[in-house]
């Protein structure tokens, strides 16, 4: 009797449920990559905090916002020709990311399809406009068919040209762009931000970090700047390459990456295998103290023919050049974000509240000031584990 019942509930289940939204292949939009960038009327945000609407809001007379969808062009492709030729890239001028999705639906001829989406670009001049970026973020945060692990990035310039750019390799911009960020494990100059990552960021003081890229367009050529601060909203900040890769090492997350030193004039490349960091923190004269101590591993991939690397006094010697010039480096970085910036990129926080919840207690309410008057103290040991082959 009870094999019946649950045999009865699993034919309901087979007959009561199905594709209730279907919707062809062929009729959809397949978005790869979602753009955002200022719209024609963006400084109208400002005007619209001061009227006062009684009837219907004007939505055609604010165009806030420009966003891009880029897709995949299959108007060519076929069972006998299984290729695609790039992406199409459909702009849209909106008062609202939603009103972009509404506008949109009466502009194509297919409905859009967002769960493949895998790269969402920011305009640089949208981080301007804290108010309206909180508008977009908002937006996403509450679309359930966007990944969440899809990546976040940085425009500086146009949006759209970034999206209409042919890439050297690939002929989509969000392959390409995901390829690079997927590089991180290879070059510490990329930090690769998720837009969960990004959103979790925010959700806690309105403050993250985002990867930045440019177009070039004299030498054709798409590349990374490096990261940009983002403080309650807005771009505050911004670290080079190398300084985002010191960035990485301060917060133990660098997988992979090259220093270099020179001797006698001579390129000495250290590639970094793996990361330790350790933080202790205590309070002195309602002061705090961070004592940040990272422990490197790495081989030597270039030194200079004829000096025998082998040798343990050279080995020590280079670890030691290394070790310092990494502390310079890093005490810089975290100087810029500690006095300038007054954003904690390093990771401090999180270590506070979670580890030392006593002093958490004492500094939560006046953070950024706590933060901005505290010292930091760096301490690097590289190890050189591998030099490589040689005669």
């Amino acid at each position: 009797m009870r094999n019946l019942k649950l045999l009865s509930i699993l034919l309901l289940c087979l007959f009561l449920s199905g594709c209730w939204d279907k919707v062809e292949i062929d009729r959809k939009i397949f978005v790869s990559t979602i753009g955002v960038d200022v719209g024609k009327d963006i400084n109208k945000e400002y005007e619209l905090k001061k009227e006062n609407f009684e009837e219907v809001f004007p939505q055609k007379n604010a165009n806030k916002l420009k966003v891009s969808f880029a897709f995949p062009d299959i108007s060519d492709f076929s069972p006998n020709k299984a290729s695609v030729k790039g992406d199409n890239v459909f702009p849209i001028d909106a008062y609202s990311m939603q009103g972009a999705i509404d506008e949109i639906a009466v502009k194509a001829s297919r409905d859009l399809y967002l769960d493949h989406t895998r790269l969402l670009l920011l305009g640089s001049d949208l981080l301007y406009y804290p108010d309206t970026v909180k508008e977009v973020v908002d937006y996403i945060q509450r679309q359930p068919k966007l990944n969440r692990r899809l990546y976040v990035l940085i425009v500086e310039g146009k949006v759209d040209e970034v999206m209409n750019f042919n890439p050297p390799i690939d002929k989509h911009i969000q392959a390409y762009i995901s390829g690079i960020m997927d590089n991180s494990n290879r070059n510490g100059t990329i930090l690769p931000v998720t837009l969960n990552e990004f959103l979790v960021l925010l959700s806690e003081n309105g403050n993250a970090i985002l990867p930045t890229i440019k177009l070039d367009k004299e030498k054709n050529q798409l590349s990374l700047t490096g990261t940009d601060i983002i403080k309650n909203y807005s771009t505050k900040g911004h670290l080079d390459p190398v300084e985002t890769c010191n960035l990485e090492i301060l917060r133990g997350n660098l997988k992979g990456g090259t220093k270099v030193i020179y001797e006698n004039g001579h390129p000495i490349d250290y590639e970094i295998d793996g990361i330790k960091r350790e933080i202790k923190v205590n309070r002195k004269e309602n002061k705090l103290i961070f004592n940040i101590k990272i422990n490197l591993e790495g081989k030597l991939k270039g030194a200079y023919i004829g000096d025998n690397v082998f040798y343990k006094e050279n080995i020590d010697s280079m670890e030691n050049r290394f070790n310092k010039m990494l502390v310079d480096e890093c005490e810089k970085v975290a100087r810029y974000t500690k006095q300038e910036v007054k954003v904690d990129a390093i990771g401090l926080r999180e270590n506070v509240e979670k580890y030392h919840p006593y002093i958490w207690n004492s500094v939560k309410d006046n953070w950024e000031e706590a933060f901005s008057n505290s010292q930091i103290n760096i301490e690097v040991n590289t190890n050189i584990r591998r030099v490589g082959i040689s005669k």
